[in-house]
């Protein structure tokens, strides 16, 4: 009946442990393995006060030391010692005839764990099958020390990196046995000794003070694997928060950079706004004037656009703003400057230009508007445009006199008929006085 609990419990904490360590392999190796061990002791206690030691008389066979020292320098898995491994692997290799099974064991495992740690599991599993072959030949007893038994850490390690949990979990369950006969024999073998040489009372105290210190082994191996786990946690959580600081500051910089263009442009048209304008303006003039070039502005009003508003609506009249602004746009060189100044009027900047090619640019703007085909909006009339054209040796050297005198011009084309381009000069200035 004790047996058959201990089977269970044992078998509950097992698949617990397999589970724990494919989800969170860090943590719960190390409490896992604790509680199997802790079982297992609970086990032993609850037996007979003399364990019948279950490793067989046979001595074990004997090891070569340079097998031992390689295996433990291939344990490290430390690149500095590669060197060092490939040329003792290759000095055994020469005299491997001369092994006995055991020995071919060890060299066959460290062939695995070599493979293993080159996360060549398939490979790996192949060395390791390997060592199936030789079991019958070796001791029993000898077959639970900790470097054979490692045969199933391995197998179960590399079956797992392959993704065969089934395999890996049936190795690993017979690697954690392995060691608790190991544990049990070893012990067993320990308390025959005292009965030899003590007093049972010194047996128990005995018994006691290694309770106690594998109890504290297993403390310190949980609290560094806690400390372990929690400097992992706190670097994802440093990490995350770094991330979110970059994102959150890339998307500050964007709004930035969208709310500065914004603040540049009209939002119906994308064309740059009076305020762009009149900064633009003021430098363009300042330039012209310190490197003796001509400059020139135009301004623009769409005839009778209250009774498009009016007769088509607003969406409508929308439309034939953007359109406007688009010709506008065309006409003008790369580096001119049309903006928007509301309503249905229109300024442009031309550096460089004088009054004659001014007022040519605007002809062509004009004509653009008068020939384009307004039926897709349902519009029926052909619209039109009065454009002003002022250039700055006719005026003050300042923009806001410049673009003045195109306004005076623009009012005069449309008191002369609209549709038409005029040019600032005393004529203008007289009838609009």
């Amino acid at each position: 009946m004790r047996h058959s609990s201990f089977s269970y419990i044992s078998l509950c904490v097992l698949l617990s442990f397999y589970l724990a360590n494919v989800a969170f392999p860090s943590v719960a190796q190390a409490y896992s393995v604790d509680e199997a061990l802790a079982a297992e002791e609970n086990k032993s206690v609850e037996g007979s006060a003399e364990p019948e030691n279950i490793l067989n008389n046979k001595e074990p066979l004997p090891i070569n030391a340079r097998i031992l020292s390689l295996l433990s320098l291939v344990q490290q898995n430390d690149q500095k010692n590669a060197v060092q491994v490939t040329g003792v692997l290759l000095q055994l290799e020469e005299i491997n005839s001369t092994f006995n099974a055991a020995e071919q064991y060890l060299i066959f495992l460290i062939h695995a764990l070599i493979e293993h740690h080159a996360q060549q599991d398939k490979q790996a599993i192949a060395w390791l099958e390997k060592t199936l072959n030789l079991r019958d030949e070796i001791p029993e007893k000898q077959l639970y020390l900790p470097e054979f038994s490692e045969v199933n850490l391995i197998f179960a390690r590399s079956f797992s990196a392959l993704g065969d949990f089934k395999q890996a979990f049936d190795y690993k369950k017979k690697y954690i046995r392995n060691g608790y006969q190991y544990f049990d024999g070893t012990r067993a073998d320990k308390i025959k000794d005292l009965n030899k040489t003590y007093a049972t009372d010194e047996k128990i105290k005995q018994n006691e003070l290694l309770a106690n210190q594998n109890k504290i082994k297993r403390l310190k191996i949980i609290a560094a694997e806690n400390k372990k786990f929690a400097q992992q946690r706190n670097i994802l959580i440093l990490v995350v928060t770094v991330i979110v600081f970059f994102v959150l500051l890339l998307r500050q910089i964007k709004v930035r950079k969208k709310l500065k263009y914004l603040a540049k442009v009209d939002s119906l048209t994308n064309l740059y706004n009076r305020r762009t304008l009149f900064e633009n303006g003021a430098e363009a003039v300042a330039v012209a004037v310190n490197e003796k070039q001509s400059l020139s502005v135009i301004l623009l009003d769409i005839d009778h656009f209250k009774n498009i508003n009016d007769t088509y609506g607003h969406d409508i009249g929308d439309e034939v703003i953007k359109i406007i602004a688009e010709l506008g746009s065309e006409t003008m060189r790369s580096r001119d400057l049309f903006a928007r100044l509301g309503g249905e009027e229109f300024a442009g900047i031309l550096p460089g230009v004088g009054c004659a090619e001014a007022k040519a640019i605007a002809e062509r703007l004009r004509e653009k508007v008068a020939s384009k085909d307004w039926s897709e909006f349902n519009i029926n009339e052909q619209l039109s445009v009065c454009i002003g054209v002022a250039c700055l040796e006719q005026v003050e050297s300042n923009f806001d006199d410049l673009l003045n005198a195109a306004d005076i011009a623009m009012y005069y084309a449309k008191a002369s008929g609209r549709n038409r381009v005029c040019q600032f000069n005393d004529e203008c200035q007289n009838n609009n006085d």
